[in-house]
């Protein structure tokens, strides 16, 4: 059974007193119809079916039948809980409730609250495939059992637990544990059980936004959507670019109930191309989907580790990269990290835009709840650090999963069963609060406008954040589909800039495939990496304001040019468009050293210069071949003599600190030209500025 469909047949309806305090959770079921997603089985051994207020088990050859799903309860707070359950066939027909904690690390308990052919009740768990009884009392009672149906009730309160039949209490438990992840009904024996309602109430709190979404969910159209599952969408930055996976599609890779990696373009109408299949190598006979995909286009995040096995590509757990080539995709390569398990079932990634830090849903020995989230750091060897727990302000006592990080590096958006909400499965957010990723702002529900009844799960939105893509089987096509909605500044991410571009080879203009590195200026701090297109050399990053950054190119062969921002004043989404440039190594090409920077009128560097002088430096080192001319200009505003000391000055600096570092004076000459070679207008500052520069020039 596929993640999605596991995740809608484990759904629960909920009626919900939508209240912004305090009310209650109401689960008001009553079997008109299969609105709450029952996993309703037909074969030779059973047949489950929903109709005219029943939910009707025939049970067909007398071993253990069952139907379950999620249920939203903190299993630590009181509640109550109560179903009615008629025998309608069946002389040895044993029958009534239970409740599944399936957590690996929980040991795969199951508890029953059931009465038995003789009209005893009988509770207690097990941990293995057969009903092998663990009394909770020494005698199980015999009840006066109504033909018409009978009421099974569960009360939790304070330490104790009571249950009742027929209204009347029967046991009192102190310190159980009888409920889990999933609740539902059981029937042994040869026979007919029908089930006549089930309600669930217990006090909760939903720490809704402030404000209330009022705009809908758009269902993406049928050039996204169709009769089969459409899940795990991953928007790209520019919101340009949706990638999904999709289930049971007769095109998938030979195996169509398997998934596969389709993508769509957005057109200038804001409407979609029709869909396509991403092909071989990410689209295989697995499942498929993408993780991730950073900002600079050019480079894919997908699940599981590839291996050519005698010819075949096969498919193991993990993940992998994979980077746009000429032709399409490369095959993507694993990514290793340290001491990786994983006692779930299914998992689910999420990737910061600057490509340092993964976050995992994963169940391991430390887990607060089924699958929990783990934050993984990327290590300077390109291997992930070990997954680390990131605690219970973030993790619940129910399963977290899908996160995705958004554009500010901050924003958490994900799913879970474990906090107060309005189905199965809701989606939140939270912020991160420092840089350990484990200190989190208290979760917050999305509401109703993104979460329903029915299961919610998976959320993108692009850097300008201004909609959210989600997947719902609410009105859908057939199964589960894409949607998007358009978001209130409450639940946006904190604003970035991003900045797009070419990388081109400065002495030819032709395109170039490059690196693109970018740090903070003020720290010097790396800020992440990025890649240009080996097709036409098109590059994006996405910055978070409030920092003065630095940005570059690189390729084997060729000098790099720097550029820079200053994103110290902006709080608003913008986009910018610079180009990088990328000088060959060769006599008499000239660099540009566009992040050195000094005191007003002095010759002293600023501190943010020497990261962009150590790349010099390294240039130096490794190519030892080499001598430069380093130039230093200024504008022509004052006096020309002044002008040119200090800008000799400042060469002179620069020279001082690479001699320092071990470079060979001989292998550095340097000259002050003052204002004498403008490039730009100094009519203006913000021209003039371009004429206060410092170069150097490959002579040797």
């Amino acid at each position: 059974m596929s993640r999605s469909t596991s995740f809608l047949l484990g759904t629960l309806l909920l009626i919900t007193h939508q209240l912004q305090a305090q009310t209650d959770i109401i689960t008001d079921e009553n079997f008109n119809n299969n609105a709450g997603i029952w996993f309703l089985e037909k074969d030779d051994k059973k047949e489950f079916t929903i109709s005219a207020g029943h939910l009707r088990m025939n049970n067909l050859n007398g071993e253990g039948a069952y139907t379950s799903k999620e249920f939203q309860v903190h299993p630590g707070k009181d509640f109550y809980f109560e179903t009615r359950l008629v025998k309608v066939s069946g002389s040895d027909l044993m029958y009534g409730i239970y409740f599944a904690d399936t957590r690996v690390t929980k040991n795969n308990k199951w508890y029953y609250y059931l009465l038995s052919a003789q009209n005893q009740l009988i509770i207690c768990e097990n941990s293995g495939e057969k009903l092998e009884y663990t009394y909770h009392q020494s005698e199980s009672p015999t009840v006066n059992v109504n033909p018409a149906g009978n009421t099974f009730g569960i009360e939790k309160k304070g330490t104790a637990t009571n249950f009742y039949f027929n209204q009347e209490k029967i046991f009192t438990l102190e310190n159980s544990h009888f409920w889990g992840s999933f609740m539902g009904y059981a029937v042994y024996g040869t026979g007919i059980m029908d089930v006549d309602y089930l309600k669930i109430k217990q006090k909760f709190k939903i720490n809704l936004a402030a404000s209330t979404l009022t705009h809908e969910k758009e269902n993406l159209g049928k050039a996204i959507n169709s009769p089969y599952e459409e899940i795990m969408p991953v928007i790209s930055a520019d919101g340009n670019t949706l990638y999904i996976s999709v289930e049971d599609d007769p095109h998938n890779t030979k195996t169509p109930d398997k998934s596969d990696i389709w993508y769509a373009t957005r057109k200038p109408d804001g409407t979609w191309t029709p869909r396509k299949n991403v092909g071989f190598p990410l689209s295989t006979v697995e499942h498929d989907f993408v993780i991730n995909a950073p900002p600079d286009n050019n480079t894919l995040f997908i699940n599981g580790e590839y291996r050519l096995e005698e010819g075949v590509w096969n498919k193991y757990e993990g993940l992998s990269i994979a980077y746009r080539n000429k032709n399409g995709w490369s095959t993507p390569v694993k990514m290793n990290v340290d001491g990786f398990y994983n006692y779930a079932k299914e998992v689910s990634f999420a990737l910061s835009p600057d490509r340092k830090v993964l976050i995992a849903s994963l169940e391991r020995d430390i887990c607060f709840g089924s699958n929990d989230f783990y934050v993984s750091f990327l290590q300077d060897d390109d291997s992930w650090s070990e997954p680390e727990n990131m605690g219970s302000i973030i993790n619940s006592h129910g399963e977290e999963i899908t996160p995705f990080i958004a554009a500010d590096g901050k924003t958490l958006y994900f799913s879970t069963n474990g906090r107060p909400g309005y189905g199965g499965h809701d989606i939140f957010f939270s912020k991160r609060l420092d840089h350990t990723w484990k200190n989190w702002s208290e979760p917050v529900n999305l509401g109703t406008a993104v979460n329903s009844a029915n299961w919610d799960a998976y959320y993108t939105v692009p850097a300008a954040g201004d909609f959210a893509y989600i997947v719902s089987n609410d009105k859908s096509f057939g199964k589960s589909d894409i949607y998007r909605i358009k978001l209130i500044d409450e639940v946006k991410p904190e604003p970035v800039v991003m900045v797009s571009g070419k990388v081109f080879n400065k002495s030819t203009k032709t395109p170039l495939e490059a690196m693109i590195t970018y740090h903070d200026l003020n720290t010097g701090k790396d800020m992440g990496i990025a890649r240009s297109s080996p097709a036409d050399g098109s590059y994006k990053i996405v910055l978070p304001y409030s920092k003065v950054y630095g940005f570059l190119a690189s390729h084997d062969g060729f000098l790099s040019e720097s550029d820079n921002l200053d994103l110290s004043q902006i709080s608003t989404y913008q986009e910018i468009q610079r180009d990088l440039f990328l000088t060959p190594i060769e006599i008499g090409k000239t660099v540009a050293m566009n992040n050195i920077f000094f005191v007003r009128s002095k010759p002293d560097l600023l501190p943010e210069s020497y990261p962009e002088i150590e790349r010099l430096l390294k240039v130096l080192v490794d190519n030892p071949a080499i001598k430069i001319e380093l130039a230093g200009h200024t504008d022509n505003v004052g006096n020309a003599d002044l002008n040119r000391e200090l800008s000799e000055q400042r060469v002179n600096t620069i020279k001082t600190y690479l001699v320092g570092k071990g470079i060979s004076a001989s292998r550095i000459t340097g000259k002050g030209y003052g204002g004498t070679k403008p490039i730009a207008d100094n009519n203006n500052e913000a021209t003039r500025k371009l004429n206060r520069r410092v170069e150097f020039t490959i002579v040797k």
